[in-house]
């Protein structure tokens, strides 16, 4: 066979193949095909390490105490569940203690450390730390403080607040470790526990976890 005809056809046998490869794209390449859209989540979690835990015994009487008390939990909740990351992490804790929520409008967490907002006809509902605001330059930028000290559900939106006031008022209930608190049919739920308090919005993809040290945003899109 001649080199001009061994060319010739290994050409053809390009031209052959080229349309197979092309057909190759119907297997599942993890991108969801043609299907619906679902809005993305976005999460945002900020930690300030730079101060270490306390180790000492938190006393539960004293409401300037920033510590949350270590006490035992129920026997069915010795394993309980970690961080919420995401909107349906947080609907996962309330699941898993499955408590009939409290009519409180606010609270107080155990150690007083944290307060917070589910239902008021001026505050928005959120959540306020007294000590262990976290460093967040970002979130911070133009504020009057480097330091998120309370998180707020407002605009459709779960907002960090580099806050130098506080929304705190005298007489607010204690709610203890498992429980929760939503006003009548409102939109609004938060949850107590050991970790910190979990709040979510009912009818929107948002809500937050915040404790010492440590916030958390899950908002949709």
């Amino acid at each position: 066979m001649t080199r001009g005809r061994r060319v010739a056809l290994s050409l053809l046998g390009l031209v052959l193949l080229a349309p197979a490869a092309g057909g190759c794209g119907g297997g599942d390449d993890g991108d969801g095909g043609a299907g619906p859209e679902t809005p993305a989540t976005v999460t945002a979690t900020v930690t300030e390490t730079a101060t270490p835990e306390p180790t000492t015994t938190p006393d539960p009487t004293d409401p300037t105490d920033p510590t949350e008390p270590t006490g035992a939990v129920e026997p069915e909740q010795s394993g309980e569940l970690p961080v919420p990351r995401t909107y349906d992490d947080a609907l996962a804790h309330f699941d898993a203690w499955g408590s009939e929520p409290s009519e409180h409008p606010t609270f107080v967490t155990p150690s007083g450390n944290i307060f917070c907002v589910v239902s008021d006809d001026v505050l928005p509902a959120g959540c306020e730390l007294t000590a262990g605001g976290i460093k967040d330059p970002d979130a911070c930028a133009g504020a009057p403080t480097d330091r998120v000290g309370r998180v707020e559900l407002r605009g459709g939106r779960a907002t960090p607040v580099c806050n130098t006031d506080n929304i705190r008022s005298p007489g607010a209930p204690v709610l203890g470790y498992g429980e929760a608190a939503r006003v009548g049919g409102g939109p609004v739920q938060c949850l107590v526990e050991r970790i910190g308090v979990t709040c979510v919005h009912l009818r929107r993809t948002e809500g937050f976890f915040l404790r010492k040290g440590e916030y958390v945003i899950f908002n949709a899109g």
